[in-house]
């Protein structure tokens, strides 16, 4: 099988950084470590080609070569995430979508044409999707209400990144909020009960962007790192330890909530 992974443009906003990223000479914030994460998913027979739409396009060779497009978009992305299955369908592609757009407003990528629907976290439906091919299926709408153990979830293919482009690289550490704010979908999406990976498979993606030749800033991109508080300050703990080690490569950025302030270890 040979799978072109697209992930759609970001229209100009504040959130951009359009202006920044030209004098920095950069094309984009971070990378989308979620599609990144659903290609370390797929059988690693199969043939894979990668295109960020916000760091570089897609040729036409490409769109001749492939015989599935996987698109991942969150909502923000609708226009080119539309496009994209629209033109893949005219070109007689299959379409199999995913990630927290099509997840929250499935209707739409159907009203689109996509033929597969690969929603909720990847790592419960994406085999969903893989067994319907593998019986001949050519549309289906893949879904679970249960939530991973990120444990076992694959390292992401960083390789697949033209790395140099970005700002920042990406992990995450863990997926859900013990929380319930009115302005947030995380918890819709993700849960209440925060899942963390373990300490060692975190700094394995760590060395990993390290043995790749990364060095700088580094996102966390969970929505509340410090959810679970207990899981964190292990990795914390060790993370210190690597970094020390490491003569201090990343520096790093995450999202927590504000009663971090009330651990002093965390502080």
């Amino acid at each position: 099988m040979k799978v072109l992974l697209l992930y759609p443009k970001f229209p100009q906003s504040f959130w951009s950084y359009d202006r920044f990223m030209k004098i920095a000479g950069l094309k984009s914030v971070i990378p989308p470590l979620g599609i990144i994460t659903v290609a370390a998913l797929l059988p690693k027979d199969w043939e894979i080609r990668f295109c960020d739409r916000n760091v570089n396009s897609e040729t036409e060779a490409d769109w001749a070569w492939c015989d599935l497009v996987i698109l991942s978009a969150m909502l923000v992305q609708k226009p080119d995430f539309q496009a994209l299955i629209q033109k893949a369908i005219q070109l007689g592609k299959q379409v199999a979508v995913g990630g927290p757009y099509p997840t929250s407003v499935p209707q739409d990528a159907l009203e689109a044409g996509a033929h597969f629907l690969i929603l909720d976290e990847g790592e419960m439906t994406v085999p969903k999707f893989l067994e319907a091919l593998d019986q001949g299926k050519t549309q289906g709408i893949f879904r679970s209400l249960d939530k991973p153990d990120v444990t076992q979830s694959p390292m992401p293919r960083f390789d697949l990144l033209q790395r140099e482009s970005y700002l920042m690289m990406a992990i995450q550490f863990s997926r859900g909020c013990p929380f319930n704010c009115e302005f947030c979908d995380i918890i819709s999406l993700y849960g209440r009960k925060p899942r963390t990976k373990s300490p060692e498979q975190t700094l394995a993606e760590l060395q990993t962007l390290y043995n790749l030749g990364w060095r700088g800033s580094l996102f966390i991109v969970d929505d509340n790192f410090i959810g679970n508080q207990r899981n964190v300050k292990h990795f914390l703990r060790e993370l210190v330890i690597w970094m020390r080690q490491h003569n201090y490569p990343f520096t790093f950025m995450t999202e927590a909530s504000v009663n971090l302030a009330e651990d002093d270890e965390l502080l």
